[in-house]
């Protein structure tokens, strides 16, 4: 009996390792205005609001939003805010949730405009959502 607790114990704790140590969500700031955000696949089928509050009480990452006709939208990030001309837009790899309208480049690869805000966007496996401060591309 003694043995089998201790190898039930054993299982239990290498499981916990295993999970603690998986992928974790990666925010790379580029620049002050480029921000880079790389979900683990836990947040896969969350929103990226969900996503980013996480970030935000890790203290990896600010922001704030603000309520409009449209939903809840993200003003600032970082202490950077929404002006009259420039805006914090939001851009994936995510084929299925973006548009080719607006485009950028990182690392090689492109990246389309998000068709929703975080707080609707909802995360899919392996891609990366990038806020960028720029005049607004309407």
């Amino acid at each position: 009996m003694k043995k089998a607790v201790t190898v039930l114990l054993c299982v239990v704790l290498a499981c916990t390792l295993f999970v603690g140590c998986g992928a974790k969500t990666k925010v790379l700031k580029e620049t002050n205005k480029f921000i880079v955000i790389t979900p683990s696949e836990n947040f896969v089928g969350k929103t990226l609001k969900d996503c980013m509050d996480d970030l935000k009480t890790r203290g990896e990452l600010e922001f704030t939003e603000q309520n409009s006709e449209f939903g809840a939208f993200i003003n600032s990030v970082n202490g950077i805010a929404n002006t009259s001309s420039m805006y914090w837009m939001l851009y994936t790899d995510d084929a299925e949730n973006s548009d080719n309208w607006s485009k950028i480049e990182y690392q090689s690869k492109t990246y389309n405009i998000a068709n929703y805000g975080a707080s609707s966007l909802v995360i899919a496996k392996d891609c990366i959502y990038i806020w960028v401060y720029t005049e607004s591309a309407y």
